[in-house]
């Protein structure tokens, strides 16, 4: 009898705890074999869903992607664009802590295969974007302008991302400055998030 193939909740548990060694080991060196046993999974069945080591983070990039597109959506009618975006973004990181993030990003970004999945997941951000751009801007889905905006959404996320790491400030400062630069000026206050609050209590 077959096996069940795994669904994308799994598979995202999975890419969380490859995302760790590869955190850990601070470079991609970890090796198929060390990633399987991180997974709980054969060799085998590794490559059954990830033709490359590299493939193994694509779950969790796609699952950041879904988070934002996710967020964004549940943003009010009438939101300023800027001030969406940020909102979107701060929620999607809201369950990791600023080290986590540098930890692995730092490792994406140094790795030439992993930068590109990475990318390439990012650049697809914009068809999930699209139905809640056009909500916040009043046009079409297939409009020039909502087009534009997502591509600038995608952006907003390389961005923060790259200037956190390489700046090292912390993400929800470098994620303003970025949406304010990408969207224009941000017309309220930052919003706490379940992750400021962690922080503060933990201090």
């Amino acid at each position: 009898m077959a096996r069940k193939a795994l669904d994308q909740d799994e598979l995202l548990v999975i890419s969380r705890r490859c995302a760790a060694v590869f955190a850990e080991a601070g470079d991609s060196s970890p090796t198929v074999a060390r990633l399987a046993e991180a997974a709980g999974m054969s060799q085998r069945s590794f490559y059954r869903y990830f033709p490359t080591k590299e493939e193994c983070l694509r779950p969790l990039f796609d699952g950041g992607s879904r988070a934002f597109a996710d967020a964004l959506a549940a943003q009010p009618p009438g939101t300023a664009l800027a001030d969406a975006m940020l909102r979107a973004f701060d929620l999607t990181y809201s369950t990791s802590s600023d080290e986590e993030a540098r930890a692995l990003m730092a490792v994406v970004f140094a790795d030439a295969v992993l930068r590109r999945v990475w990318l390439q997941a990012t650049y697809e951000i914009t068809e999930l974007l699209r139905p809640s751009v056009a909500a916040l801007l009043g046009t079409p889905a297939d409009d020039l302008r909502t087009t534009a905006v997502c591509g600038q959404a995608a952006l907003l996320n390389i961005v923060a991302l790259e200037h956190s790491i390489r700046d090292e400030t912390p993400l929800a400062d470098t994620a303003r400055a970025a949406a304010a630069a990408l969207f224009g000026p941000l017309s309220q206050p930052r919003t706490a998030t379940p992750h400021d609050a962690a922080r503060t209590t933990t201090k």
